[in-house]
């Protein structure tokens, strides 16, 4: 799954998506970005951490967020990050102790692995902008596939003529100049 997919789904299939207005008073204001996700969810996970066993809970609070990113380039970098960090309290308490106190906090270590191994424009793309770019990948999927078969259903009635390989090309020419 993609969640960050999921974040324009009450505008998409409702309308404006804020709801009633009484209701959202009540709400956190939605972020901007994923930046600003990981940056919420830092505040979080620090504070659980200090309310639990982080050897225990580490693993559980990275979960969560390894697949904010998922369908991006360098996703499954990042998460193999996340799965470093969570398991960073487990070794170092079995070398000694007194290393993990000396580890930054956990938010910090999330938004490293991110920054590390993530785009800015991944990173800064709006809801909007995502779903956007989301819409034109199908249509662009679309537009290819139907140049496919109209080449296939062409060159079945030229006899296999080189009119087909021209289309295709031509094609391919127009697709590569949109990008």
């Amino acid at each position: 799954g993609n969640p960050w997919g999921f974040c324009m789904a009450d505008r998409v299939l409702y309308g404006d998506g804020d709801g009633d207005s009484s209701s959202s008073s009540l709400l956190l204001p939605r972020p901007k970005n994923r930046f600003e996700v990981l940056e919420a969810y830092g505040r979080h996970v620090d504070y659980e951490e200090q309310m639990w066993d982080p050897v225990k809970i580490r693993r559980f609070m990275t979960k969560a967020v390894s697949h904010l990113f998922a369908g991006e380039p360098n996703a499954k970098r990042y998460r193999v990050a996340l799965d470093d960090i969570a398991g960073l309290p487990k070794k170092l308490m079995a070398k000694d102790p007194n290393l993990f106190e000396k580890q930054p906090p956990l938010s910090e270590l999330i938004m490293d692995a991110a920054l590390k191994h993530l785009s800015e424009e991944v990173l800064y793309r709006s809801p909007e902008e995502s779903w956007e770019k989301l819409v034109w990948e199908e249509e662009e999927m679309e537009r290819k596939k139907n140049v496919v078969s109209s080449v296939v259903l062409s060159g079945s009635r030229n006899n296999g003529e080189d009119a087909s390989s021209d289309v295709v090309a031509s094609e391919m020419k127009s697709t590569s100049k949109s990008l």
